[in-house]
């Protein structure tokens, strides 16, 4: 099935300067970007990413890390359109905790970063890389940040080829 998910490069990634290496990752698979945004996040549209569902499951300091985290530099937003889009954007990053992700994943690759770290630093796990969970959860942070006229439909060469 076609799906579209939400990746989000976070502030660690953009200030380490591999944006571009994470997102050629997901293209040479054939994924399709069917939008991006460089965008530095204010507090509003960080909570509305980190709804307070995060805050009932994980406690109201867990929310308020990651919302520091989130607004503390630039983040690379894009939408993932392909074949089941959605698990195949969370194999590739790799599991939450970096120090936990296999080797070959985004986080395994990237980063090496454990909750006891940063549980002892008093901030969130500098992870690299989000991906929507679910599908219920891409249809709305796909929303919180981008607009419907902000994706586009196109053809790929490979898709182009095909028909």
């Amino acid at each position: 099935m076609i799906e579209r998910t939400l990746v989000l490069l976070k502030p660690d990634a953009v200030k380490r300067g591999v944006t571009g290496e994470i997102v050629a990752r997901f293209e040479k698979v054939g994924m399709k970007i069917v939008a991006m945004r460089l965008a530095w996040v204010n507090e509003a549209k960080a909570k509305a990413h980190y709804t307070e569902d995060i805050a009932v499951r994980r406690g109201e300091h867990i929310r308020k890390y990651l919302v520091d985290f989130i607004t503390s530099g630039p983040v690379l937003a894009f939408v993932v359109e392909g074949v089941d889009a959605i698990e195949n954007v969370r194999m590739m990053v790799g599991a939450t905790e970096p120090k936990s992700a296999i080797p070959g994943t985004i986080r395994g690759d990237y980063s090496h970063v454990s909750y006891s770290h940063a549980d002892s630093e008093k901030k969130v796990v500098a992870n690299l890389i989000h991906a929507s969970a679910d599908k219920t959860d891409a249809e709305r942070e796909i929303y919180v940040w981008f607009n419907e006229d902000e994706i586009f439909a196109y053809k790929t060469v490979y898709e182009a080829h095909t028909l």
